[in-house]
This record gives C-alpha cells, structure tokens and sequence, in this order.
C-alpha cells in the first residue's frame, strides 16, 4: 500500500494550491527517526505559544489515498476523510483526541491541506495556544506537497550522529533491523533534508545538531527561538515536568521523562560490534565526514556478496520477528488496511 507522492495522479496536482487559513508560519520538525525529533518536539511544544502534537502520518498516509476520496467540497466526501484520519491508531493517541466537528468548526474549505491545517488548528487551540508545529519523520518524503500547500513554512531538520542513530533505531519497535539498511536510511533522509534546504534557504530551514541540543539545550533553544521569531521561554528546558502523555515505546519515554541526556552522545564506541561498523561506515562514510563525525575506520568496506547476504539473507527474518513483536504497530496497521480495503472497495 506505499505509495511513491511523485507518483500521484496529475489530476490532484490542484491539491498544491497554498493554504491561506494559517497566518503564523506552521513549523515542521525533520530528520531521521532517533535523531531527537521527539524530544525537539517536546521542547518547542512546551513554549506557550506553539503546540505540537503527537506524531499524525497524515501525509504518508492519506495522500496517496486521495483518489479514492473523490471531491472534498462534498460533505459526505470530507467528512468521511476526517473520519478516517481520526480513525487511524497515531490520532487516537493524540490527548486530548479531537471530534469531526472541533475539526469541521475550524476550517472553511476543503483541499486536503486545509484539512491537515484545520486539524492542527483545531489541536492547538484545545492547548490554549496559537501556532501550530508537526513532527513525523516520514512526512520528510512529502516536503514538495508540504511546501505547495505551506510555503511560509519553517523546518527545524534535527542532525545526529548516524552510528547512534542505527543503534537505537535498530531497537525500536519500527524501522530496519540491520546495519545496511540503517545507514541507507540515514543517508536518504539526510540527501532529502538537503534538497529541502536548497529550496527553502537559510531563513526557512534551521540545521539543529542532537549533540549540541543535550550539551548546550538552553543555548540551542534560544538560537531556535530567535529562528522561529519567538521569545525564549525558559518552560520549554522544564518539558519533562510537565507529565504530558506521549505514547512512543517505553525507551523514548525514559528519555523524555528527564533532562536531555548527555550520556546519549557517541554510544556506538561502547555499543556498536566491529562488524556493524564496518558495514555503517562502508555505506555512510562520506555522509559521516560531511557532517563533521568523523569516521572510525580507514577504509571501510564490504563486498557485493554482502550486500546481497544482507539484504536477502539476513535482514528479512530480523525484520519479520520485530514486526511479530510490534502489537502495536498491529492494530495501527489493521486500522489502516481497514481503512484502505473499504475505500478500494467503494464501501
């Protein structure tokens, strides 16, 4: 059911038209999945004026799915799409959960971007706030959809060394599970953010670095601050006291239940096996050197038989069992196939 964005039909290509419902640049938080995106997002969110909700998938998601949908300007049509999206497992995990009608009483047209506009709206409101922030990593993959339809847009790409972003992804609940396709990740996402920035600049896209965000959080959040056109608001270093629900797996919530943690920088050089290393750095070598983390290895390398053991042989069943695991991931994926099946089937 993925869904290439560049491949949707031309027939929605009006969908670019720019949202004029949100005044306030919207901000959305990039980067690859454990650079610190959550806890980013956490800090922002905890500024007085600017809410960001638990991640939405909107995009990822729904976009490719439009087509099924038919008119928006039909109420029965937009209705049923907002039903959908508050159907799916990552908005019911949004507290406090939003109703059709929250939604509907704060929007006043219907392109698939005013929705997600008035869906975050609707959200920031309940918070007592004004502006809006959206952090999913995935939604990275749809910048130029985003980018039509939000073009005072400001993008926070948050940076983190790769060998620590692959351990700990290869962790969680999500994700690849073996170092080859961690570090492909990693560097894709990183060539995406870089295509963003060109075309956005350095007045709408901000580089944030995870390792000075835990060594220096108060001097990063006022360079943050000054980049969104905000008041530093000292709150915003207090977000783990809050005791806000933010239902990731349970090592992301020991992380974000405290104060960012400096100990987090550079745990490959105890926890990363010299095999992983070396299939890391053979792949994400030059990335790692222009970003400034220097490589461990000389001349890291692995031969095309490798490559094909790993993508074939190796990562596939370690895939398959994490996602055996994955209950949760489960019921978000039965609720989407749910979802998918009763629009395919005109239902």
């Amino acid at each position: 059911m993925t869904t290439n964005p560049q491949s949707i039909n031309n027939q929605y290509a009006t969908l670019s038209t720019s949202v004029q419902k949100t005044v306030e640049p919207p901000i959305f938080i990039f980067g690859c999945p454990r650079s610190g995106t959550s806890l980013l997002s956490r800090l922002i969110g905890s500024h007085p004026r600017i809410a960001i909700p638990f991640e939405s998938h909107l995009y990822n998601t729904f976009y490719p799915w439009l087509k099924y949908y038919g008119d928006l300007n039909r109420p029965s049509n937009h209705e049923r799409l907002i039903d959908d999206i508050l159907a799916t497992e990552v908005m019911r995990d949004w507290t406090p959960r939003l109703s059709r009608q929250d939604i509907l009483t704060t929007i006043s047209s219907y392109e698939f971007h005013d929705i997600i506009d008035g869906i975050l709206r609707a959200w920031t409101y309940s918070q007592g706030k004004q502006r809006w922030g959206e952090k999913t990593p995935a939604h990275l993959f749809y910048w130029r959809e985003i980018l039509a339809a939000f073009p005072n847009m400001q993008v926070l790409h948050i940076v983190r060394d790769g060998r620590d972003v692959a351990l700990s992804w290869k962790k969680a609940r999500f994700g690849p599970k073996h170092m080859y396709p961690l570090a492909q990740q990693w560097v894709h996402h990183l060539e995406t953010a870089e295509r963003l920035k060109s075309k956005l600049g350095d007045k709408s896209f901000l580089e944030v670095r995870y390792e000075q965000l835990l060594q220096a959080p108060e001097q990063t959040m006022r360079e943050i601050c000054t980049f969104l056109h905000e008041e530093f608001a000292p709150e915003m270093l207090a977000f783990y006291k809050t005791g806000t629900a933010y239902p990731t797996d349970r090592s992301n919530q020991n992380n974000l239940s405290r104060p960012p943690m400096v100990s987090n920088i550079g745990k490959w050089r105890l926890d990363m096996s010299a095999q992983q290393l070396n299939i890391f750095e053979s792949v994400a070598g030059p990335t790692l050197q222009k970003y400034g983390y220097p490589r461990q290895l000389r001349q890291a390398n692995v031969s095309n038989l490798d490559i094909l053991r790993f993508r074939w042989l190796e990562h596939p069943p370690r895939k398959f069992l994490a996602m055996m695991q994955n209950s949760k991931g489960h019921i978000d994926g039965l609720r989407r196939l749910k979802i998918y099946a009763r629009l395919r089937l005109g239902l």
